[in-house]
């Protein structure tokens, strides 16, 4: 009795880098993602942070300059006044 062999046939080396490839890209963007989304919750929770203790010292502001202001319709500039001393 003559036994039949079948050829058993694998993908081609390159398909198996290309995908491999293109698997390692996908995910070091997903990890990127991961890392750029994880530091923006951080600072926006630490930028939270800091408004809370700002405002649980008592908002206390030693000096404010601002050149130009833009709110709908009120437009204010810099006022130039002399200190009384």
């Amino acid at each position: 009795m003559k036994r039949e062999r079948t050829a058993l046939t694998y993908p081609r080396t390159g398909a198996q880098l290309a995908f491999a490839r293109a698997a390692t890209a996908l995910a070091a963007v997903g990890i990127g993602t991961v890392a750029i989304g994880s530091l923006a919750i951080g600072a926006m929770a630490i930028g939270r942070l800091a408004v809370k203790h700002f405002a649980l010292k008592g908002g206390a502001i030693d000096r404010l300059v601002i050149h130009e202001l833009t709110v709908d319709r009120l437009h204010v500039r810099e006022l130039i006044t002399d200190e009384k001393v």
